[in-house]
């Protein structure tokens, strides 16, 4: 790789080629002793970054979104100056009037975003570049860093720590019970319900991110965002939204089976029901910001595996209007249909009366958006959370509710869902 720092005469972008077939990984090892490490997903490209010059927090992420990040050029990257960072499911409030959420003790901020000056753009046949708005430290930070410690992220053994449940027992049946009798009554018509789960983790957070994507299996929106609280570990396998500029597209996953047993969904009355419901959700959030008519559901329920579990997803797409930019994009949207329930609103005041924690970074979503304008958002389902100076995990898994929902299958459903982190942490759903 590269060596030394780079010397330039002019403010001109910078784009340097790095090694070939180098792995994501082996760069996310090598950044992480700089200030927040970041890896995440952009339109097909993994980001790997640290040292921003620029934060935001809380509400204020939704102006920094309305700023350009930098000054797209041709001879650089749109995630060179990008943001990159959190949006909590906290961050709900701030978008729409609901009450306050559970506690969450140690969690996340509501929001926070960072905007990296310096990037390093890896496409998926492993061929890697430096990306840089113009010559400076950040540059050379990182090139220093890839060539100096270019190596693997930490590997340890399952400790074999007790996973302990926000809703024990019988209290997530008891949960989704609850649910059901607020859809019975007209109330909501499907209501995503989650416990949250807490294990002893003393390694760190880079090795829980090697331990938890390894269980996972690939994962099309992992990601590792790294800030003053702590750090958010994900293997989403779930796009919230992704735009061009042009065009938005949602790709909402609802409906879950066995690993292998995809079939079962296609003919699944419940499931194809608590589908369409979303694809509709989302079709309404999409239209706030779309042309007239310029909505479309180009692939609808169509398979997507895992490790762990068989999933249906669908794609629902829009052509902007013209005076809509990312921050618009993204409060359309967010939080995410799937992970919320519908009506939306009334589905995420009904979450914050049945759960008794917070969900922390879980059901937020992890955003990458482009000097260009162009984004990439997750929903940060499958994710994990550890707080900073807290020898401790944290996990969120859950499922919708719908009439038909039953109890003990939900909550089974809710422990599949687990499988990834009770992997990492050498430990049995009960």
């Amino acid at each position: 790789m590269p060596e030394g720092r780079i010397v330039s005469r002019t403010n001109a972008p910078v784009a340097i080629p790095l090694a070939s077939r180098v792995s994501p990984d082996a760069l996310l090892a090598a950044v992480l002793h700089l200030d927040s490490p970041v890896l995440v997903r952009h339109l097909g490209r993994t980001i790997v970054a640290a040292c921003p010059n620029e934060v935001a927090t809380g509400a204020s992420v939704w102006d920094a979104l309305r700023r350009p990040g930098g000054s797209p050029a041709s001879a650089c990257d749109p995630m060179a100056g990008g943001w990159i960072g959190l949006l909590a499911d906290r961050l709900a409030g701030t978008v729409e009037l609901l009450p306050g959420s559970p506690p969450d003790e140690a969690g996340p901020p509501a929001g926070a975003i960072a905007r990296y000056p310096a990037v390093i753009v890896v496409d998926d046949d492993g061929h890697a570049r430096l990306v840089a708005e113009r010559p400076g430290p950040e540059a050379d930070a990182l090139l220093e860093a890839v060539h100096a410690r270019a190596g693997a992220l930490p590997r340890v053994p399952p400790p074999g720590s007790d996973v302990r449940s926000s809703l024990p027992g019988a209290m997530y049946e008891a949960a989704v019970d609850h649910a059901r009798e607020l859809i019975r009554a007209g109330d909501v018509y499907q209501v995503n319900i989650v416990q949250r789960l807490d294990a002893e983790w003393t390694a760190g957070p880079a090795a829980l991110a090697r331990a938890l994507w390894a269980a996972a299996g690939p994962a099309p929106h992992r990601a590792y965002i790294d800030m003053p609280e702590g750090t958010v570990i994900s293997a989403s396998p779930e796009r919230m939204v992704a735009s061009d500029g042009v065009t938005a597209w949602s790709e909402p996953i609802k409906g879950t089976a066995a690993p292998g047993d995809f079939a079962a969904l296609t003919t699944s009355t419940k499931d194809r029901a608590e589908h369409v419901m979303i694809v509709d959700l989302v079709r309404n959030d999409l239209g706030r910001i779309a042309e007239p008519g310029g909505v479309s559901v180009p692939d609808l329920m169509g398979p997507l595996a895992t490790a762990y579990a068989d999933h249906m997803v669908s794609r629902v797409s829009a052509r902007l209007r013209p005076d809509v930019g990312p921050a618009d994009v993204l409060r359309a949207v967010f939080p995410a249909g799937s992970v919320t329930g519908a009506p939306k609103v009334r589905a995420l005041e009904v979450i914050r009366e049945i759960e008794p924690v917070g969900r922390g970074p879980a059901f937020g979503s992890v955003v990458a958006v482009g000097t260009d304008g162009s984004l990439d958002a997750s929903v940060t389902i499958r994710t994990a959370w550890v707080p900073r100076g807290v020898p401790r995990a944290q996990y969120w898994s859950g499922g919708a509710i719908v009439w038909d929902s039953q109890p003990a299958a939900e909550r089974d459903e809710a422990w599949r869902k687990a499988a990834p982190f009770l992997a990492a942490m050498g430990a049995e759903a009960p």
